[in-house]
Order: C-alpha cells, then sequence, then structure tokens
C-alpha cells in the first residue's frame, strides 16, 4: 500500500507541474537558459554527460554477470540485475513517449519558433519529451534508494542537479525533466514490484 500512495503522489505532483510548465514556464526558462554565462553552460555540459545511459547499463550488466557466475553473491548480482533491468525498462518506456509525443526541443524553437507536439514525429529535434538523461539518472537514483535508503537525498540530489544540466543547455524544457523523472521513478518501482512478486532479493536483513 505504501509504494502504491508512492507512485500515485509521485504521478500527481508530475501531473500538476508538466501543464503548467508547458504553458507558462518552459519558454521563458529556455530563453533565460539560452543566455547564460559561457562558463556556466560549459560546467553544465560536463554535469550532463553523466546522465548518458550507456555507462549505467553497461556497468550494472558487467557487474551483475562477475557477481553471478564469477564471484557468485547471488545478493549483489540480484541487485545489479535489479538496475540494469530497470534501466532497460524505463529506457524502452521513454523511447515510447518520446515518438508518440513527437515534441520539439528548444532549438526548434529558437531557430524555427516550433514549440509544442509534432505527434509521431521522427527526427532528434522531436525527441524532447521526456527527457532521457533525467529517466536515467532518477532510475539510478530510485534504484540505489530502494536498495540503500539511506542515501535517499544526495542521491536525487544528485539525479536534480544532472536534470538542470538539461535545461541550461536549452536541450530540455522544464516539462519534459520532469516527465523524464516521473517515469524512471514510476518505472524502477514497478520493476522492483516485480522483484517482490517473484522473490527475488536484493535488500540484506
Amino acid at each position: 500500500m505504501k509504494k502504491q500512495w508512492i507512485a500515485a503522489l509521485v504521478f500527481l505532483i508530475c501531473f500538476i507541474t508538466v501543464i503548467p510548465s508547458y504553458l507558462l514556464w518552459d519558454i521563458p526558462l529556455a530563453i533565460y537558459c539560452r543566455d547564460l554565462d559561457p562558463f556556466v553552460r560549459r560546467i553544465a555540459d560536463i554535469i550532463t554527460s553523466f546522465g548518458v545511459a550507456t555507462w549505467y547499463i553497461v556497468g550494472s550488466f558487467v557487474l551483475f554477470l562477475f557477481f553471478r557466475f564469477i564471484y557468485k553473491n547471488r545478493l549483489n548480482a540480484s541487485r545489479f540485475l535489479f538496475i540494469f533491468l530497470s534501466l532497460g525498462f524505463t529506457g524502452i518506456v521513454i523511447t515510447i513517449f518520446k515518438w508518440i509525443a513527437g515534441r520539439h526541443r528548444p532549438v526548434n524553437f529558437f531557430q524555427h519558433g516550433y514549440y509544442g507536439f509534432d505527434f509521431f514525429g521522427v527526427g532528434h529535434e522531436l525527441t524532447s519529451f521526456p527527457s532521457g538523461h533525467t529517466q536515467v539518472v532518477f532510475t539510478v537514483a530510485t534504484a540505489l534508494t530502494i536498495l540503500f535508503p539511506r542515501w535517499i537525498v544526495p542521491l536525487f540530489i544528485s539525479a536534480a542537479v544532472i536534470s538542470s544540466s538539461r535545461i541550461i543547455l536549452a536541450s530540455h524544457y522544464l516539462s519534459d525533466v520532469i516527465a523524464g523523472a516521473a517515469v524512471g521513478i514510476l518505472c524502477t518501482m514497478a520493476v522492483k514490484h516485480y522483484f517482490d512478486r517473484k522473490q527475488i532479493e536484493i535488500s540484506s536483513h
């Protein structure tokens, strides 16, 4: 029941913030970030690299194989499998959402004045919603929080900082980041629910 309430709260917060962000905040914030000092943008460019999915997907899979077949630690193997599957599942969901939404990235607004959704559109400039980098870091933060609850604050602060870099770089709008965070959290919780139903232990006692 607690998990259901958390999931409902995350969905509600996302719903009531994405819409006003789209209508009121996205464009002014994108324009503000575009005009930030180049030094700030260079820092954001470094920070945003921590949101690349490849590092986490490859790393979690390699560590799963190591603990499963070499070191033979079933608990740690299950933990890294949990992270790997969470990233895979959220990645699939985010890709489907991006394709359906076909939202113009800020670059299309700055160059052509395009804003909004071109449903089922293709091309990098039409994959703004939701943010993939945000999905990745919030998936990792949620998964690690489930495994190590005491680290919830630094994990989610780190995820928020990395996600903010996408807005600073004008790669995404604020509403894209909010939606990406929701997808990462909710889908990771769904994978944890699956592990619970299959009685796959990932927490130490």
